[in-house]
């Protein structure tokens, strides 16, 4: 934050589920008001202005579109207007030379993303720039993005106020009609701008993704109801309304069982469920938090739901869709999380998951997207291998966060980035892929073990000399207090990411360099700090045997059912 022009204001960062899907939340009041943090510009109006509540019910939607005409511009890239001459055969060959020729046609096309997300993704639109793409953010009157623009290293930028949601999508519709570039593709790389995005697309007369497709997305009870209409394993789960719903949906559900709000992120109140008593004890301290003043994610439902709990190893899939198909499914390991959390501590991908049942996450997770109406672009699939079988966990509607991209490029050679921007301006997409990955990749989050306070900022420094090491972050100062797992999240100290050619030589830096660091925070709790360490699940996959692979040993199937 501190390093933002003044005037500017950012996304912070969700300690939750760090670090493979990492996400964006609106600063509180307090945080804004800060001493430290000079934004000249009033705190008040920061949130209303500069932060639409994900997941906003756009009531106004089929009234602004029946009633305002589309505009939906002649696409002003020179080598696109050649698209329709250029064989359909030829463009979407699975070749260099057609790779080579797609991003031609990126030159100079002119794309509108709706809200550019926390400073971070900055990586997104220096690539779109790099491949000739005229970018313009829409965003609100204070954003980061703005800056970005003034000073050249955007196309354009584009403001509108966020305070009042219920008419946003009318003025946004207004307001492009009157701004002079015209363009040929409106997309976003955030999670929370998603429904306003492919609104406005569709408004604009770019049809690619149906609006109830990303919907069904955004609630899980929704997400669940289409898995199970379509024939696709679906958990167990009921509905809650109120505090009448629990009696039936502990019977239909049973134990142990998650209680999830539909529209929740990033593990916002998720907590695993052993009996009655704490299932009715914890709904009531769920909804206790469930209040825009909190958190303005609840703006959009405060609907509960209970459903199975999943055993077993949870991945990432990655996907890339066009017309309806998946040109690109990738799998990544997600490693245990630090219950009873549900806190994620690191990712590696090409995954090391037994390929018979890989395959089948991977074909689960298209199955999935497909079934919820999706027809174009990059998605963000998190999914579980169960002693069942394969479930779904969630479908994110849009290119996963921090080191995903750099994942898919540095194992499989292919840029989300471009593919997705690709995908949006109906480039037919069809990513050259080796046929053995180039090489692993390890996103690893550094967790705080115990409450305390952080001593130093260069306690990573001599892990960034270790030539196999391309990133490292440290996410909380010297003299900032941290909290360990024993009361709450623990907070999230640092990121080291590294390129390996093999497992073992995976286990051979976490062992040499992750396990002999010294945890950099002074105790709140002397006793607390005694033989602690960064938590590495070294005892469960990917370095230990898999959900799979224990049940194929005690004879069981496993394949996928839907009950």
């Amino acid at each position: 934050m501190a390093s933002l022009p003044a005037g500017s204001v950012d996304y912070f960062l969700n300690k939750r589920h760090l670090p493979s899907s990492q996400v964006e939340r609106v600063p509180d009041i307090d945080e804004l008001e800060d001493e430290e943090q000079d934004f000249g510009v009033a705190p008040s109006s920061l949130r209303s202005a500069n932060f639409m509540p994900p997941g906003h019910d756009y009531g106004v939607f089929e009234s602004s579109v029946a009633s305002f005409p589309a505009v939906q511009s002649p696409l002003f890239s020179p080598v696109y207007q050649e698209l329709e001459r250029i064989s359909a055969s030829k463009l979407g060959e699975r070749s260099d030379k057609a790779e080579a020729l797609r991003k031609k046609l990126l030159r100079n096309s002119n794309v509108l993303v709706v809200q550019g997300g926390y400073s971070g993704k900055k990586f997104i639109y220096d690539r779109l720039k790099s491949l000739g793409v005229n970018v313009t953010i829409m965003d609100g009157p204070d954003s980061f993005w703005k800056t970005e623009a003034e000073e050249g290293r955007l196309h354009g930028f584009i403001e509108i106020d966020f305070s009042e949601t219920s008419t946003v999508l009318q003025r946004a519709i207004e307001i492009v009609a009157i701004v002079n570039t015209k363009f040929d593709a409106v997309t976003t790389y955030y999670e929370d701008a998603v429904p306003l995005a492919t609104r406005l697309a569709h408004a604009l007369g770019f049809e690619l993704n149906p609006v109830e497709a990303c919907d069904i997305a955004r609630n899980k009870r929704k997400t669940r109801e289409a898995l199970k209409a379509s024939g696709l394993p679906s958990p167990a789960f009921y509905p809650i309304h109120s505090e009448r719903d629990l009696d039936p949906a502990i019977r239909t559900v049973g134990f142990p069982a998650v209680l999830k709000p539909a529209y929740g992120a990033a593990s916002l109140g998720v907590y695993k469920v052993e009996d009655a008593d704490e299932a009715k004890r914890m709904y009531g301290e769920i909804m206790a938090t469930l209040t825009p003043e909190l958190d303005p994610i609840w703006t959009q439902g405060t609907e509960i739901i209970l459903e199975e709990f999943y055993d077993g190893d949870e991945f990432d899939v990655d996907i890339l869709l066009f017309e309806g198909k998946s040109v690109y499914a990738k799998l990544a390991d997600n490693w245990k999380c630090w219950e009873p959390w549900f806190q994620e501590t690191a990712a590696n991908m090409p995954s090391l998951f037994p390929e018979p049942a890989a395959q089948e996450l991977i074909q689960l997770a298209v199955d999935s997207t497909l079934a919820v109406g999706f027809r174009y672009g990059a998605f963000h699939v998190e999914v579980k291998w169960t002693s069942r079988g394969p479930r779904l966990i969630e479908i994110n509607a849009r290119m996963g966060g921090v080191s995903v991209r750099s994942s898919n490029l540095e194992a499989w050679g292919v840029d989300l980035v471009d593919q997705h921007c690709m995908a949006m301006l109906k480039i037919p997409i069809n990513p050259v892929v080796p046929e053995n990955c180039l090489k692993m990749q390890m996103s690893l989050g550094l967790l705080c073990p115990y409450d305390g306070k952080v001593m130093n900022n260069t306690w990573l420094e001599g892990i960034r000399e270790d030539e196999r090491v391309i990133f490292i972050s440290y996410e909380k100062g010297a003299g900032e207090t941290v909290n360990g797992p024993k009361e709450t999240l623990p907070d999230w100290l640092g990121e080291v990411r590294a390129l390996f050619l093999s497992k073992e030589e995976m286990v051979e830096f976490l062992e040499s360099k992750i396990m002999t660091l010294q945890v950099p925070v002074e105790p709140k709790n002397e006793e607390d700090a005694v033989d602690a360490h960064f938590f590495l699940p070294m005892k469960h996959f990917p370095f230990a045997p898999s959900t799979y692979e224990l049940t194929h040993q005690d004879g069981h199937n496993g394949g996928a059912t839907n009950e």
